[in-house]
């Protein structure tokens, strides 16, 4: 009896609630808490997206109802996507959807329809994720005024719909699902696009007399092309190490329009391992980073500007040649100041000795060779010929490369074995207190008349004009130490301002010889009673303090392309132990953007994780967690909506920041932190720590600590004081 009148009553609460109306699955609707509401009878907020909606099942696009949009609403926007680590992707974009709609089946399309990030097709695509893991991803529904006007000629994309309908959006309404696919649902090859790992090791032990016809080969095309006395190759019996300072004998930088204002420095000691052995691989290998070297030393990329490669799919807009970025000789400098090629060296081939058809211009690191744009007899290569890689069979190497006047230009991926903790790095220029050349960037609508010169004396200077007027970088060799550079600069990111510095190239990373947990450990003159040893990971950056003194920085300079490691560092000290950390994630200027006018234009994401381990009783003293007290001091966009922005300035429309500066006695013991909130704890899943992070062997109870939004917290300070055991 009682049963009965609990459900009785229940059912005449759900009534008068409204809260029945579609049943059990429509309890998921999720709603921005104005009234505005989006549901689906199939899948509810923060739950799963049924396979049927993905590349494993039917493909078909999902059903969805909605209801309680402002008054004024005369038509819908619908978009899918998903953050991902090279950028936003998204499957579904539709608009222009009357407003006397109220629901769209499954499979069915309303109003206009734009294209998705996949295919570029005007239709949905489904999620058919490449990588492990779980995947978030969004539906959003936008109440709009008025109809989007949208030049109808070209394809419309996420952005510029987002563009299109800022100022008429009404209201939104939002859905968050998430999909993980089985590993054995992945029917397609899939490519991997490691990052190198940093090692500060011992050189490798090396032998002139290695009987291999590959270290021969290998040699014999650097010393015929007449590179010999700038560029050494030495091998052992699996590498040979070409070995250079990365700057090459022709001009460089000139002609470049889209300039990101960096400069080529050398690099002494660069090491690039070539296989000896090389063996095809079941997967292609894709690396954010060089893929081989050229024989007169300097690093070789692939095609693209910087994230993530789809080698099936080419991508004008991330196309370093159409985006201007590139020299007359297919170069440039990234943002580690470090010269590389993208597309055929055209330069360096003009200044080699052997120059025909038949001569090696370079060397993928899986140990086959790259040739330019003929084949090796001097016949042209036959269309379709090269596959996905820009290479083909060849009978004396088992396989080659070939450069070509087409994308993608020169090697694409690799398709021999490779060990990606074993490829080397460009050290960057470190002593950039003042942070001068730590977040340059390419100025809207590119420069002018950009020309570099080298004087008698050894100095370097590139100049350029943008709006009229004339800016500049300076550099020649410091009396100061080996290996540094006295700067003065004018550029158009630090606003036109003379600034001048003192940088260095520290020794270059070599291959790895020996285990990953063989760091180097940074000395401190920190002492005290007790030996500990702190080991942290960043997500992009930091530096650490023990009181007003520097314990460690950081040993990757965050303007580098791949700015992830961990760091350990042992040193004595007394308690209590005042720690202070300064946080930093990337972001190429105050809209706390990177990839700027990128096709994976983002927000970047921060994570900070930290141990501290007594040595003499080998047990973890201090952890980071949310115990820390913590300040932003600079956090953008304040908008998200800045991430869609076609042309995002600082300041401006969606584009606004917050910035202040560090208190200037935070350093000290005592500091009143009380006003501070309590650091953040972030889930693992949500950081997805890169490369380096696995090198420590963590505490359980260490945490991902960061501000309260690891997109838009960009910049953060953190105090916690550590109590004797």
């Amino acid at each position: 009896m009682k049963k009965t009148q609990l459900l009785l009553l229940s059912a005449i609460c759900c009534f008068a609630l409204s809260a029945c109306v579609e049943g059990e699955k429509e309890d998921g609707q999720s709603t921005n808490g104005n009234g505005f509401v989006l549901s689906s009878s199939e899948m509810v907020d923060d739950g799963h997206l049924p396979a049927v909606y993905t590349c494993d099942g039917d493909s078909f696009s999902p059903p969805f109802n909605w209801h309680g949009a402002p008054e004024l609403t005369q038509y819908y926007a619908l978009i899918m996507d998903h953050n991902a680590p090279d950028g936003i992707h998204w499957y579904w974009t539709l608009y222009n959807i009357s407003a006397n709609k109220s629901q769209i089946k499954s499979n069915e399309t309303l109003g206009d329809i734009g294209n998705n990030s996949v295919n570029h097709l005007n239709e949905y695509t489904p999620p058919c994720s490449k990588g492990p893991g779980e995947k978030s991803y969004h539906f959003t529904l936008y109440a709009l005024s008025a109809l989007a006007k949208i030049n109808s000629e070209k394809s419309v994309d996420r952005a510029t719909l987002l563009e299109a309908i800022k100022d008429i959006t009404l209201d939104s309404a939002s859905m968050t699902v998430t999909y993980e696919r089985e590993s054995n649902n992945n029917d397609r090859q899939l490519e991997t696009r490691p990052k190198p790992q940093v090692f500060q090791l011992n050189p490798p032990v090396l032998n002139d007399s290695v009987d291999s016809p590959r270290c021969d080969a290998i040699k014999s095309s650097v010393s015929d092309a007449g590179f010999a006395q700038g560029v050494s190759v030495t091998c052992d019996n699996e590498y040979a190490y070409v070995t250079s300072s990365t700057y090459p004998d022709h001009e460089v930088m000139t002609g470049i329009t889209g300039t990101n204002e960096q400069v080529p420095v050398p690099a002494e000691g660069y090491s690039a391992p070539i296989k000896l052995n090389p063996v095809k691989a079941e997967n292609f290998t894709t690396i954010d980073a060089a893929v081989g070297v050229a024989v007169n030393g300097v690093p070789v990329y692939d095609y693209s500007s910087q994230g993530e490669l789809d080698i099936h799919e080419y991508d004008e807009r991330h196309d370093t040649l159409v985006l201007g970025q590139l020299d007359n000789c297919g170069g440039h400098s990234g943002r580690g100041d470090d010269y590389h090629y993208h597309v055929s060296p055209s330069c360096m081939i003009d200044t080699m000795k052997k120059q025909g058809s038949d001569a090696i211009i370079g060397w993928g690191y899986d140990g086959y060779p790259l040739y330019g744009d003929k084949n090796p007899d001097g016949s042209d290569i036959a269309t379709g010929a090269l596959d996905v890689c820009n290479g083909q069979a060849d009978d004396e190497y088992g396989y080659r490369y070939q450069t070509s006047a087409k994308p993608p230009y020169i090697i694409q991926c690799l398709v021999g074995e490779v060990d990606t903790q074993k490829l080397p790095r460009v050290s960057p220029l470190s002593g950039d207190k003042d942070g001068i050349r730590a977040e340059l960037r390419p100025p809207q609508g590119g420069v002018e008349n950009l020309t570099h010169t080298v004087s008698k004396d050894g100095s370097r200077t590139m100049r350029y004009e943008y709006q009229g007027e004339e800016y500049f970088t300076i550099y020649s060799p410091s009396s100061q130490k080996e290996g540094c550079y006295d700067f003065k600069q004018k550029t158009i990111t630090n606003g036109g301002k003379v600034e001048t510095g003192t940088f260095c190239r520290g020794s270059q990373s070599q291959p790895q010889q020996a285990e990953p947990n063989n760091k180097v450990s940074h000395s401190s003159p920190i002492s005290g009673e007790h030996n500990l040893k702190l080991d942290a990971w960043a997500d992009n950056w930091f530096a650490a303090y023990i009181g007003e003194e520097l314990l460690i920085e950081d040993s990757v300079s965050i303007t580098t392309e791949r700015s992830f490691n961990a760091e350990s560092v042992s040193f004595s000290a007394d308690y209590p132990i005042e720690l202070n950390v300064v946080l930093k994630d990337f972001k190429q200027n105050d809209t706390g953007l990177e990839y700027i006018g990128a096709r994976n234009q983002q927000m970047g994401d921060g994570g900070f994780i930290m141990q501290l381990t007594d040595t003499d009783k080998n047990e973890v003293v201090a952890v980071s967690d949310s115990s820390w007290k913590c300040e932003v001091l600079h956090k953008a966009p304040l908008n998200k909506l800045c991430e869609s922005e076609s042309n995002p300035i600082a300041g401006e429309g969606y584009c606004t920041f917050m910035s202040k500066e560090a208190p200037d006695n935070w350093l000290q013991n005592g500091f009143d932190d009380s006003s501070w909130k309590n650091a953040t704890e972030h889930a693992i899943a949500s950081v997805g720590p890169k490369d380096g992070y696995d090198e420590i062997d963590w505490d359980s109870n260490a945490q991902f600590i960061w501000g309260e939004d690891l997109e838009t917290d960009n910049t953060i300070i953190c105090k916690t004081t550590i109590e004797q055991p």
